[in-house]
């Protein structure tokens, strides 16, 4: 059994499967809250928007579709830019992840071996 939920190609014209457009939220242990929303689009066009909120930063990150997915997923994401940050300094740009919805109905973010996967919800606002 797959560990990614099938799901169907973009209908309206975009690269991004229909379920993982919207926006997903998560709590990261020692890191405060996130806020990932994917919208439609083609390979190199900004798809993710992602903020980050801590008890001492407020970070937002772009990152763009990097190859076409299969019809099952995963997306896969260049690695992100800072886009604003207060402080800024406390911001740092990351590392191209990899998106697959899960069988539960979450998103699982994953990035460079050794990092921590994070897993979203649908938000249930926005």
């Amino acid at each position: 059994m797959s560990d990614t939920a099938t799901v169907a190609p973009g209908s309206d014209g975009g690269d991004v499967p229909e379920g993982y457009l919207g926006v997903w939220d998560a709590r990261v242990d020692g890191a405060g809250t996130h806020r990932l929303t994917l919208t439609q689009g083609r390979v190199g066009d900004r798809v993710l928007t992602l903020v980050a909120d801590g008890a001492d930063h407020h970070c937002v990150y772009a990152a763009s579709l990097a190859r076409k997915p299969d019809a099952e997923g995963p997306l896969r994401l260049t690695a992100t830019t800072v886009t604003s940050g207060a402080p800024l300094s406390s911001c740092a740009p990351g590392n191209p992840t990899t998106l697959a919805l899960v069988p539960d109905g979450h998103l699982r973010q994953t990035g460079q071996p050794g990092t921590t996967a994070v897993t979203y919800s649908r938000s249930g606002s926005g």
